[in-house]
This record gives C-alpha cells, sequence and structure tokens, in this order.
C-alpha cells in the first residue's frame, strides 16, 4: 500500500518541462530495487490521492531525516517551496507497491552555489518524521580513497532513459567511468550508462560491494546524455553537511 503523510500541503503550478541540468533513469541503466536510499524529489501533492506526482529530481538519504540533492532542483519553488521526497522503486507513471512519500519541512542551498557553473551544486533537506527503516548511504570517512580518475562509480537516479519503453520515474542504475577530478566535482563518462533529465541530485557511489561511498551528487552533463557527467564531489561538501547534520531537528 503507498503511504502518505496525513497533511498534504498546496502546491505551486507545474514547472514547464525539464532542461538539462533541471533535474538531471538512466540511458543504459538497470533496475535498482537495492537501493532504498536512492530517493526523488517531487513537489508536493495538494492531496494524497489521485494526483500524479510531479519529479523534480533524485536524492539521497544521508541520516533519517535529511536527504542530500543538488541545489538547482530548488530553483522552480525555491527553498521555502513545498516539497515531498519519495521512497520506493516506481514513482511514475503511479507510485508503485511499498513506494512512500515524507513531507520536506526545510530546503537549504550551499551558500556558494552559483547556478551558471553548477559549482557548490548541493542542497539539504530536512524531513518530517525520520525514515527509520532504510540504511541512509555512507557518508566519505578519512580513511576512504578520493576518487581519481579511471575509478568506475555507479550512479542512481529517476530519470530519463531515451528509451520510450523506459519512462522516467524508475529507480535505476548505470555504471560510469570517472574521467577528471577538480576541488569540488569530477567528470565521469558513460561505462556504458550515463545520467540524464530527472537523475540530478542523485547519488553517485564508489567502493566495494557492501561498502560502498557517496561519492558524488549527479549535478548536469551534455545535452543528449551521451558523452559527460558532472558530479559535486560529497567528501567537499562536509562544512556544508556536518552543522545540518548535527542541528537538532524541529
Amino acid at each position: 500500500m503507498l503511504a502518505c503523510l496525513p497533511s498534504c500541503g498546496p502546491v505551486d503550478p507545474e514547472p514547464s518541462g525539464p532542461t538539462r541540468s533541471l533535474g538531471l533513469g538512466l540511458v543504459q541503466g538497470t533496475d535498482a530495487p537495492g537501493d532504498p536510499a536512492a530517493v526523488a524529489l517531487v513537489a508536493r501533492r495538494t492531496r494524497c490521492g489521485g494526483e500524479a506526482p510531479v519529479l523534480l529530481c533524485s536524492g539521497a538519504l544521508i541520516a533519517p531525516d535529511v536527504v542530500l540533492t543538488a541545489a538547482h532542483c530548488l530553483a522552480v519553488f525555491g527553498e521555502a517551496g513545498p516539497y515531498e521526497v519519495f521512497l520506493g522503486p516506481t514513482l511514475l507513471p503511479e507510485p508503485g507497491p511499498g513506494g512512500r512519500f515524507v513531507r520536506v519541512t526545510r530546503a537549504v542551498a550551499h551558500p556558494e552555489f552559483v547556478p551558471a557553473t553548477h559549482t557548490w551544486d548541493a542542497a539539504l533537506l530536512r524531513l518530517a518524521v525520520p525514515v527509520t527503516d532504510v540504511p541512509p548511504l555512507r557518508l566519505p570517512q578519512a580513511g576512504d580513497a578520493p576518487v581519481a580518475p579511471g575509478d568506475p562509480v555507479r550512479a542512481v537516479g529517476y530519470g530519463d532513459t531515451k528509451d520510450a519503453a523506459r519512462p522516467s520515474g524508475q529507480r535505476r542504475q548505470g555504471l560510469l567511468q570517472v574521467t577528471g577530478v577538480t576541488g569540488s566535482a569530477f567528470q565521469a563518462g558513460p561505462a556504458p550508462a550515463m545520467t540524464c533529465v530527472g537523475d540530478s541530485g542523485g547519488p553517485v557511489l564508489g567502493g566495494p560491494e557492501g561498502n560502498e561511498v557517496l561519492l558524488g551528487l549527479t549535478v548536469s552533463g551534455d545535452v543528449a546524455c551521451r558523452t559527460e557527467a558532472v558530479q559535486v564531489r560529497v567528501d567537499a561538501l562536509e562544512d556544508f553537511v556536518r552543522p545540518f547534520l548535527e542541528e537538532a531537528p524541529p
């Protein structure tokens, strides 16, 4: 059964069609039933049933009540906008069995976010109730090797697949390979998958199976979703993420 919080707040008019940078599932990817901490960011519905969700972006659960996503995902409604996150493998064309929505009570974009370049393109979301049955994704720690060119990484998201038979709104995964690294971001190419519209804010993971670490967040890429994806480095976001995690929830 689809779970829903009792109060569904008002929502502004639906945004226009997504661009490559707004809501960057995965081209040449596969279903991702084993990634419950990869979530979808949606515009909050006015009622809890009979209303099609509006997919804005993907996101990463990093604490029971905190989701990390891309800052540009807040562009349409702003930090004070009406948001929910969806947990479950199928959001569209309608939420599948076992999926549930959780209301977002607070959204904060990185204070140094530059929309034109996607520099520090990250935002944090506080959930109304903690998600206690889904293990959060593991954040980078001091002993973890930093991301490097040539590394294989795994992206997860709910975005476009460029396949009419596989619409967006399905949680999917795919392998990419890191092609370049800067102090705050890294680039990746297809191996053979590629992120696309709707995957922005979604987790990009690395490391051994069973001990993967959240290396980055998808933030942009080429319009055709074929050659390049750009990710913000999560290890570079520590000064932004840590104080939010340490705050006492309201």
